[in-house]
């Protein structure tokens, strides 16, 4: 169980003023300037938002602090913010308020409060790879004007990018039915990756040995070459350059401008190989484009037989092109010019070695290399190349698996979601000229699509297929009205809510703050609004979702009945701010321009 029970506000003068609410919907009526706007963002100030109330003047030198009370399964919190950002407070209510913390521990405890099951929200970032905490699923919560009656990406606050980036893989997680084998395959990779980075260290470890013993090989005039794997060939070789014998070189030996001519006619027929590539894909290319143009030509050809002249020379051109011209012969097999680049490699290096016969040192520098080739080789090294490769690949393959199940989707799950959301809707017959007309539609729903977040209305049209039989074909229907468009995006929260309450596993604050919903209603339809959320509660219930209002009409006029309602302007106030009036000036001001 979930609910705010109150809003204590102070202000610099020390007086203090006390909101009370209720389990259900409370509703709070203003006219303009009463700062509807800015209770409804208060509440999400006081709920761990980062917005900054200093530099807003329905604050300035008036609100030094606000206390809001909360009951999570019947442990009351007190969660205190102040005017300045770095001081805020939260303790149970039955204990002393304790030292000040700022925003970023204020926001931790908030999220052990809200994500009962850590373990569970661990589970949730590992799926996502994002960082989420509550705040993250608060973009469920708040149904402002900003982008009221989107229909498409729906969510408010997703407008803003650090709320946007973040819905796609929230959404993969609330509909997937894979979670068992996603975990499974996490925890493997996680294996794998420790596995991976102990290679790379005995791989870097190998790779550091082998470079600085052939680089003091190369300082003896040796062209022998450590391997990893012939360290008993290079002790005998340093047992002949310390016995003063003439290192043996091999008869093949070439020096470095045959060397240097070979590594340049392998990088141009690379070269010339690449290029010819490129340009049969081209080739390829234009002539399927040919073949698309004469298939659209034949087309016109089959209306009418005028135009005979202008297809038969292009389709005899395209015929005697495949017959002569075989795409393999321009290509080269992969695995040849793998393998003269691997040759490039070993020219490189051969070229490299061989540089070093021309350099001169003395023999204290090669006493010191023969001291230093000993010490590298007494080294326990293992070449871990195939190792790395067979454990990349691996990764690779759970990666790829992973992506898959991850935006594999629940459909029966989005079909239920659906179907809820059309309920809420059609809940309206009778009460609303706009839900009426939308019903009148044959096979009228509302369809969530989770690609781009979207609330598509759809109706059943006849036509006829091929062989002249009559069917009928869902397609969407398009309306115009910001009335209707608000009312299914208001369906649209609702039944996301429903998820998320029902499986109990998110970390979820159960309400929904609203703000001016009424606006491009009609007095005909705003009933609707009630109608609707009336019906939600059905299966809901106003125990488990708490819901405040603000709005400047009546609350019947929207067809509600709330368990609280409060006139933000009173005798005490002018508005949500009971330590804020406007200066008399420019209430006359504003009553000119009125």
């Amino acid at each position: 169980m979930f609910r705010i029970n109150k809003l204590t506000m102070y202000s610099f003068d020390e007086k203090k003023y006390i909101y009370q609410f209720s389990s259900g919907i409370n509703y709070f009526k203003g006219k303009n300037s009463s700062g509807k706007t800015e209770f409804y963002k208060f509440l999400d100030f006081m709920l761990g938002s980062s917005e900054d109330i200093r530099k807003k003047p329905w604050y300035r030198e008036t609100l030094k602090k606000a206390s809001m009370e909360i009951q999570v399964d019947n442990i009351i919190y007190i969660l205190t913010r102040s005017y300045n950002p770095s001081q805020n407070y939260l303790s149970y209510a039955d204990e002393e308020e304790g030292e000040a913390i700022d925003q970023r521990e204020y926001k931790e405890k908030l999220n052990s409060i809200f994500a009962k099951d850590m373990e569970l929200l661990k589970n949730i970032r590992e799926f996502t790879e994002e960082e989420l905490t509550f705040r993250t699923f608060t973009m469920f919560n708040f149904l402002g004007e900003k982008r009221q009656g989107a229909i498409h990406d729906f969510l408010d606050k997703c407008s803003d990018i650090k709320y946007s980036v973040k819905l796609v893989p929230i959404l993969n997680f609330i509909f997937n039915n894979n979670l068992g084998r996603i975990y499974l395959l996490q925890r493997e990779l996680e294996d794998l990756q420790q596995k991976l980075k102990e290679l790379e260290v005995t791989s870097s470890r190998y790779d550091f040995i082998c470079t600085q013993v052939n680089k003091n090989i190369q300082k003896l005039g040796s062209n022998v070459w450590y391997t990893g794997r012939n360290a008993d060939d290079i002790r005998k070789n340093l047992k002949e350059i310390k016995d003063m014998e003439e290192p043996k070189r091999k008869g093949n030996d070439r020096n470095i401008a045959d060397l240097e001519v070979m590594y340049s006619n392998i990088s141009e027929q690379i070269k010339t190989y690449e290029n010819l590539i490129s340009d049969a894909k081209q080739f390829e290319n234009d002539n399927s484009n040919r073949k698309k143009l004469l298939e659209n030509l034949e087309q016109l050809l089959a209306e009418n037989e005028v135009f005979t002249y202008l297809v038969e020379p292009l389709k005899q051109l395209i015929n005697e092109l495949d017959n002569t011209i075989s795409f393999s012969q321009y290509t080269i097999n992969d695995k040849t010019i793998a393998e003269l680049k691997q040759q490039r490699i070993e020219l490189k290096t051969a070229i490299k070695r061989n540089d070093s016969r021309f350099q001169c040192y003395t023999m204290e520098e090669k006493a010191k290399s023969i001291a230093l080739i000993e010490e590298y080789l007494s080294a326990d090294i293992r070449d871990c190349s195939e190792d790395l490769k067979d454990i990349k690949k691996e990764i690779r393959q759970i990666k790829e698996e992973l992506k898959a199940l991850q935006n594999s989707d629940d459909k029966a799950k989005i079909q239920q979601l659906s179907q809820f959301i059309t309920r809420l809707y059609k809940s309206a017959r009778g009460i609303s000229s706009v839900v009426d007309d939308d019903i009148f539609q044959e096979g009228f729903k509302i369809q969530y699509f989770k690609r781009g977040n979207i609330l598509q209305p759809m109706i059943q049209i006849r036509e006829k297929n091929e062989n002249d039989i009559e069917q009928k074909k869902e397609v969407n229907y398009y309306i115009g009205s910001m009335a209707r468009h608000t009312l299914i995006q208001l369906c649209g929260y609702l039944g996301f809510l429903k998820i998320l309450l029902t499986e109990d596993k998110y970390p979820i604050i159960p309400i929904l703050v609203i703000d001016h919903i009424s606006k491009p209603f009609d007095e005909n339809n705003v009933r609707a609004i009630g109608q609707v959320i009336n019906k939600a509660y059905e299966e809901i219930g106003k125990e488990n979702l708490q819901i405040f209002m603000f709005d400047d009409e009546e609350y019947a006029t929207l067809g509600l009945q709330p368990e609280h309602s409060e006139n933000l302007v009173d005798d005490e106030k002018s508005g949500f701010n009971p330590f804020y009036y406007l200066a008399p000036e420019k209430d006359e001001k504003i009553s000119e321009r009125i």
